[in-house]
């Protein structure tokens, strides 16, 4: 680092615990009701006692607004399409996208229709938010890096919040546009074969019983990856939960799990705050940004833990839109009027804004192409486009006293997501949330024509229709991004998810009859590879032309399947995977016409590739890219490949081939890129086990870089025996402010899957009370 660099990293440390904020003594906050207690424990966790249920909401505001105002400001500019504003040009893509999706346009036409009981939840906290930034108190060192201060809050940039997180959830738009450029360049018979693939005893979470132009494609694609990159969004998003009844836990009352699997972000996507209100409190998971822990936590009678449901709610209508001005578009042989939005995009730097004209038609907002572009445009059909009442569900949610009561209280939810329940009365239950539309022409999984009235929404799936099971005989309930439902389910509810760590949680849950939390922590840090031990006994039989790679395939094949950094075992399944791709996939991409798909949307089908090998289906080697008649002939080229990469990058000593030498974490801040910013907020790179294949997430995109782009972003277990003893790890920290002492602190215990005490009982917070603040109104 040269000296200019670190004379500046000197200047911005100082300036950092400068405008750390003190937590200790008393505050004047106009707006409060009443008096509020906040108590931090040593864990960096605030415990607010408060009068009214006003002030629950608004001093959630307030202490987001105290601890984590970057991350919030971050990701406002995400659905307010103003990132370029603050970075410049690597912003401008991810802004087309969020501008022509509308997101701040559905969250503004949504806020007046907002019911009551929602309106006070959100008011409450913006005004929370907004008294924070009223005192005018020293901001978070990234606002002096990036030289601006924001501006305050608004309620829609409340629901805007919400409306990015509920299409996060339903993104299969991405999923639908590489399809069809698979469909188009393979063919129905080859398309076949890698979607939809499922297999057909892989669990379910409710148990069984009963024509397109290239450019606007390609385009959109890069803007998806592009956006994606930056907010943070992967394909392999996802998450595990895990439930089991009394029947089954140590204590004779339910136990529950969950860990949300994201992109890694500095600081925390998460932050968790206990709030004791009159007539109700709760603990767990926040999102900054938005008032309650609506996805991971417990009131003291319900505990709930959810993962991402896949739920097909978006699909891309073809339009064909006139050059006429003002533009119309063809329906069922009418030209209609559309819609035109006017948008400027600022860019940092540019004295002149870039000007979006984003048409809507009566399926949503076009996406890509339009007047003047070769081929139909692309226009985005999603639910979160809809008036949406979810803030009502806040009270009776973070109130229920049953699973019943908590299963009622999603009836208004609209992201989709798969939701187990647990009561301390020892009921046990799921509920899928959100809205799924149904569709006259029946699931649309590939983008389909929108002038011939064939694909439209005509209703949906009314909630008393939705997947649910209360005190299923198996005494648990799991969800890790599985298949929802079994496939006579009345309503089309989504795609096939990937089975492995689905089959590996069932295999854990039905290996032993009393679990206990200890038991919970250890399947969470569960590291064993259900399809790396299977091709560790199929690689036996291959062989390799390259002594080198008959090395690699003789440490695979006595691999015991668990995926541990200092395996070498481990290294040679994931670059053979890479490699057997490049051998597979890889060759059928190359041979696809212009704008082929993504080499990462492609990667998803790598499940089918493996279950082709499994059941020996060689269909998909008699396609003409294809030079193999035996899946023996890829896998010891891919072995051949493999074992080159590993003594490229880890030496010709095959005992040095370990997994954590090429698979790493990385808690790189947003803005930690370059000196000296990154000496500053970054909080370390680590090696790494795991895989996206394993309990214990850490997917990666593969090679040559094994960097985990997905891992448990936290980690709880509640006992509804004594919600005293639950538990739980948020990495890196629980502070947003770098020069904190809880910046980083969980980081040791997240990376050796230990956990901290969710304190709960007044009693025990002040036994680990490290300062306390008083709030009184102004």
């Amino acid at each position: 680092m040269t000296t200019e660099k670190t004379q500046s990293l000197e200047y911005l440390r100082q300036e950092a615990e400068r405008r750390v904020p003190s937590l200790n003594g008393e505050l004047t906050v106009k707006g409060l009701e009443g008096s509020v207690r906040v108590v931090w424990d040593r864990h960096g966790v605030p415990h607010a006692k408060v009068e009214s249920t006003h002030d629950m909401w608004f001093v959630q505001g307030f202490l987001h607004a105290q601890d984590r105002l970057w991350g919030m400001e971050r990701t406002r500019r995400f659905f307010h399409g103003t990132l370029a504003q603050i970075i410049g040009e690597g912003g401008l893509r991810p802004d087309r996208l969020y501008r022509r999706v509308g997101l701040m346009r559905a969250a503004q036409r949504e806020w007046p229709h907002v019911e009551k009981e929602g309106r006070l939840v959100v008011e409450a906290y913006v005004a929370g938010i907004n008294a924070y930034l009223d005192m005018e108190l020293p901001l978070p060192i990234e606002f002096e890096v990036l030289g601006y201060s924001p501006a305050r809050w608004e309620p829609t940039d409340v629901t805007g919040r919400w409306k990015l997180i509920a299409y996060s959830q339903s993104m299969n738009g991405q999923t639908k546009l590489g399809r069809l450029q698979l469909l188009k360049a393979l063919g129905p018979k080859f398309f076949a074969k890698l979607f939809p693939y499922y297999p057909t005893d892989g669990p379910t979470i409710v148990p069984p019983g009963e024509p397109a132009g290239e450019r606007p494609m390609a385009e959109l694609l890069d803007l998806y990856e592009a956006a994606h990159a930056q907010a943070g969004i992967s394909e392999q998003n996802g998450s595990n939960n895990w439930v089991v009844d009394g029947s089954l836990s140590a204590t004779g009352y339910p136990l529950l799990a969950g860990d949300p699997h994201l992109a890694i972000t500095v600081p925390s996507f998460w932050n968790v705050q206990h709030i004791q209100g009159p007539q109700f409190s709760f603990t767990g998971a926040s999102m900054p940004g938005v008032p309650g822990v609506t996805y991971y936590g417990h009131n003291g009678h319900t505990a709930w833990s959810v993962t991402t449901a896949g739920a097909d709610a978006q699909d891309l209508f073809l339009e064909q839109i006139s050059d006429r001005e003002p533009p119309q578009y063809l329906f069922q042989g009418q030209w209609l009027s559309a819609e035109v939005h006017e948008e400027k995009i600022w860019v940092k730097g540019q004295a002149e804004p870039v000007v979006e004209q984003v048409i809507e038609t009566h399926h949503g907002p076009v996406v890509s192409g339009g007047p003047g572009r070769r081929g139909p445009a692309v226009a985005l059909c999603w639910s979160g486009n809809e008036i949406q009442q979810t803030f009502s569900s806040f009270v009776p949610m973070h109130a229920s006293k049953t699973v019943d009561e908590l299963i009622e209280a999603h009836r208004q939810w609209t992201s989709h997501t798969n939701r187990v329940l647990a009561d301390t009365a020892g009921n046990i239950g799921y509920i899928l949330s959100g809205q799924l539309p149904v569709r006259k022409g029946g699931p649309a999984h590939v983008p389909v024509p929108g002038w011939t009235g064939e694909h439209e929404w005509e209703s949906q799936v009314p909630f008393e229709g939705m997947p649910r099971v209360v005190n299923p005989h198996s005494h648990f309930i799991n969800t890790s991004n599985n298949l929802i439902v079994p496939y006579n389910f009345p309503h089309y509810v989504a795609p096939a998810g990937n089975p492995t760590r689905a089959e590996r949680v069932v295999q854990m849950l039905k290996g032993q009859t009393r679990f206990a939390i200890d038991d919970f922590a250890r399947m969470q840090a569960d590291n064993f590879n259900i399809p790396g031990a299977y091709m560790a006994k199929r690689v036996r039989s291959v062989e390799p032309e390259s002594e080198l790679g008959r090395q690699a395939r003789d440490i695979l094949a006595g691999w015991d399947g668990y995926h541990q950094p200092e395996n070498a075992a481990g290294a040679v399944y994931e670059t053979l995977r890479w490699k057997l791709f490049d051998a597979t996939l890889g060759r059928l991409r190359a041979w696809m016409p212009e704008h082929k798909p993504s080499a990462e949307s492609l990667r998803s089908y790598m499940t089918a590739v493996l279950g082709m090998i499994q059941s020996d289906d060689r269909e998909l080697l008699s396609h003409e890219a294809l030079p193999f008649d035996d899946w023996n002939v890829p896998l010891a080229e891919a072995l051949d490949a493999a074992a080159e990469h590993l003594d490229q990058v880890l030496g010709s000593d095959p005992a040095k081939w370990t997994w954590g030498g090429l698979h790493y974490v990385n808690f790189r801040h947003g803005i930690g890129r370059e000196e000296p910013e990154a000496s500053l907020l970054n909080a370390g790179r680590f090696a790494s086990g795991g895989s996206g294949e394993t309990v214990n997430n850490t997917g990666h995109g593969g090679g040559p870089s094994f960097g985990a782009n997905t891992v448990a972003t936290y980690r709880q277990i509640i006992d509804l025996a004594d919600v005293n003893n639950s538990v739980f790890i948020i990495p890196p920290g629980q502070s947003g402010h770098v020069a904190s002492p809880h910046y980083a602190d969980h980081l040791e215990d997240y990376l050796a899957v230990r956990y901290r005490p969710l304190l709960w009982d007044w009693a025990r917070i002040e036994a680990e009370a490290e300062s306390e603040q008083k709030l009184t109104p102004g």
